[in-house]
Order: C-alpha cells, then structure tokens, then sequence
C-alpha cells in the first residue's frame, strides 16, 4: 500500500508524528457469486524529523500496516503484512524552494517463508515551490519495485490554507487528497481521497506455490475530525466508499510497468473473482507537533 506521510514543507506548521488506523469493510462480494467477504485493516505510522544546524531536515520514520480478508470465496481468510521504513532528507534550496528525497524500503507479504522475494525499493522525489504564506505548490515522481514489476508515479499537488486558518487543502494528486474546513474551535469536517497502490506476495494453503495480490484500491471518505490537548491529539471517524482490487497472480506473471492507473505489457492472467466496490468505516488517530506556537 503506497501512503503519502507527513513531512515538513513551506506552508504547513506542524509534522504528525504518529498516526493509527483501523478499517473495516463488510460483505464485499465476489462478483457472479453469492459468496462475500469481510476486509479489514491496520495502519500506525511513526515519524521522526530531525532538524540540522543547516535548517534542513532528516526524515525518518516506520509504517506497520496489516490486511485481512478473502482471496477466494469459501476459502480461508489472507493475511498480509507490510513494514516500510522511511529515511531521506528535506533540502532548503533557496526561500521558495525546497526538495525532499525519500527512500522507502518494505517487506511486504504474508510473512510466511520469507525470501528477497518479499523485498522491494521505493522512493520519492518532491520539490515544493512557495508561492506565499499561504500557499505552495509541489511536483515530484514516485517509484517502486513491486510482485507485479515496477510501479511509478508523478505527482502534482498544492498546500492552502486560509487566512482564517478554517480552510485547509493539501493535495498530492493522483495518491491523496486532504480537504478540510474546522467549523468550531475542536470540530474539523472533511473529506479524503486514496489511491492505494501495492502487491503481496503469499503461499497457497498447502504451502506449495506461490502467488501475489495486487491491490489498486481507490478510497472517498468524509470525516468529522475532534481534536484535544490543545490540537495535538486528532481524533477522526471516516465513512466512505472503497473500490476493493485485489487481484491474484502467479508468482512469474508480471507487468512490465504500471505508470499510476495504466499498465503496460500486462498479459498476465488474473485466477480470481474481482470484487465488489463497498461502503467501509475507519476510525484514526494522529499526534500532530506544532512546529511554531502559532496553531490552527
């Protein structure tokens, strides 16, 4: 699963520290069947910025996350597992610009015979221009070794707030978007989006061959956002509609390239029922750090 994690950039006046996350979709159906299945999930994230006499920073930081749910009807519930480890750097280039360069190594399957198989690479490339105070717009790649072959993206986005500090936009399209507007002084409504891009490699049930799932799953949500300890303690409930591909191949399938949605030298053939889109509910808690003492 590909996340946009929280780093430090022009416009915005704090970093979240931690994040966890449960979510949980029900009776999700195989398509021409009548067979469903439960999917749920698990995300904490730590990040753990470290500012340099130069006013650059070192970004580090690991991301835990755990999936569950059926590949096939009336089988056994898959589980599968990913641990991210997040290391790179946030350059001052001059007063309007700045670029952050990520390493993002994982392990990511069932954590069943683990090989180098089990390992990929990513990374992020992002350069951050400031326009004003208030805002700031980004551009930037990322890439990623995955079961499937190599999966890359551009990215193009801003960050806004507004002079009231009520409104906030943060975008980094085609991975996520964050549009948020506080309507009392702890209250927060808003709406999210996620394009979720990863794979997992994984045993049959008999141990005997191996397979990977690749899930391409776009998520809408809005949340009402609570927020204690003078902001620095989130609290949000989501509500949304997820599209659930988790898509299973053989091991020697691959995909030459998936450029965001668009796969090339795909030929491979996929051995299960897609799955129905679905309703689903998360619940999510953030450690935001206030960089200044100025909050909103």
């Amino acid at each position: 699963m590909l996340t946009i994690f929280p780093i430090l950039c022009n416009s915005q006046e704090y970093v979240d520290i931690f994040t966890i996350n449960y979510r949980q979709s029900e009776d999700t159906s195989f398509e021409n069947t009548n067979k469903n299945t439960t999917i749920e999930s698990f995300q904490t994230e730590v990040i753990f910025p470290i500012v340099l006499k130069s006013k650059n920073v070192l970004i580090t930081g690991i991301n835990y996350s755990s999936s569950s749910l059926q590949l096939f009807p009336s089988t056994n519930y898959n589980h599968f597992y990913t641990t991210r480890l997040t290391a790179g750097i946030s350059i001052n280039h001059s007063e309007k610009w700045k670029g952050n360069y990520i390493l993002l190594p994982k392990i990511a399957s069932d954590y069943k015979n683990i090989s180098h198989n089990d390992f990929y690479i990513g990374g992020l490339l992002e350069w951050k221009y400031k326009k004003n105070k208030n805002l700031n717009y980004r551009f930037g790649l990322y890439a990623s070794t995955e079961a499937f072959g190599i999966f890359t993206t551009p990215i193009f986005g801003l960050y806004y707030t507004s002079p009231n500090e009520r409104l906030e936009i943060n975008l980094s399209l085609p991975i996520v978007t964050d549009i948020n507007y506080r309507i009392q002084k702890n209250i927060t409504i808003g709406f999210d989006y996620i394009g979720l891009g990863d794979s997992y490699k994984f045993m049959d049930e008999n141990k005997l061959s191996e397979y990977y799932t690749q899930n391409n799953s776009l998520e809408f949500s809005t949340y009402i956002q609570y927020s204690i300890f003078n902001k620095s303690v989130l609290l949000r409930l989501k509500s949304g509609y997820s599209t659930n591909k988790f898509e299973v191949y053989s091991i020697d399938e691959k995909n030459n390239l998936a450029l965001s949605s668009f796969r090339f030298g795909d030929y491979r053939t996929q051995l299960n029922s897609n799955l129905t889109s679905n309703i689903f509910f998360k619940v999510e808690a953030k450690y935001r750090f206030h960089i200044t003492s100025k909050k909103h």
